[in-house]
């Protein structure tokens, strides 16, 4: 694949190895993976009143025989206007995790998939001297890119993460937090040329 140059040239040549972009599906793990993903981002905070929280007197609503009617002990009773709700939402915590080995498995797919649509790129590093939007606008223009870009280095550096707040479409993340969801989310993949380095030597590692 080529490199590029902050300017959109072709730097040279780096390999992108079969063990991370050239995986393919296996037994809906990547499905998983994104459902654990927005899961964990549910909040959960949906929360309906019993019958022993609403407010309310605790009188019997009339008297338990002779009015032809069933009989009722209390107002609050899920059957009345204004009463409790019966098996109602509660506040829960919806997340749960994958297994690191299927975390990892979902990320390659992720990124073979990537791949295969030619949504992946690699950039030369580079250091922003101040922290302008418009420097970081001048880069990402020359390369061309087409709707939302996720951007992958090894550390971004303050003027980088402050440069790219006011572009819409740009996530800067650090390579050891990217994972399947992030990889899906945008159109393209940007790697620096660290950031790829990186990814590929924990790959290899693990």
């Amino acid at each position: 694949m080529d490199v590029l140059t902050v300017s959109g040239a072709v730097k040279g040549q780096v390999e992108l190895p079969e063990s991370v972009f050239g995986q393919t599906g296996k037994h809906g793990v990547l499905w998983e993976s994104i459902r654990c993903h927005l899961a964990n981002q549910r909040q959960g905070t949906a929360c309906t009143k019993t019958r022993a929280e609403v407010s309310g007197t605790g009188k019997k609503p009339y008297r338990q025989k002779h009015t032809g009617r069933a009989r009722h002990g209390s107002r609050r009773s899920p059957i009345f206007r204004g009463g409790g709700v019966v098996f109602g939402p509660r506040p829960r915590d919806y997340g749960y995790e994958l297994p690191k080995r299927a975390r990892r498995q979902a990320l390659y797919e992720a990124l073979s998939a990537r791949k295969a649509e030619g949504a992946v790129q690699v950039i030369e590093d580079f250091e922003l001297p101040s922290p302008k939007t418009k420097e970081l606008a001048k880069i990402l223009t020359g390369l061309h890119p087409v709707g939302s870009c996720l951007l992958l280095v090894v550390d971004p550096s303050e003027n980088l993460m402050r440069a790219s707040r006011n572009l819409p479409g740009l996530t800067v993340m650090p390579t050891r937090q990217v994972n399947a969801y992030s990889i899906l989310e945008h159109d393209l993949v940007l790697f620096t040329e660290s950031g790829l380095k990186s990814l590929v030597a924990k790959a290899e590692s693990s």
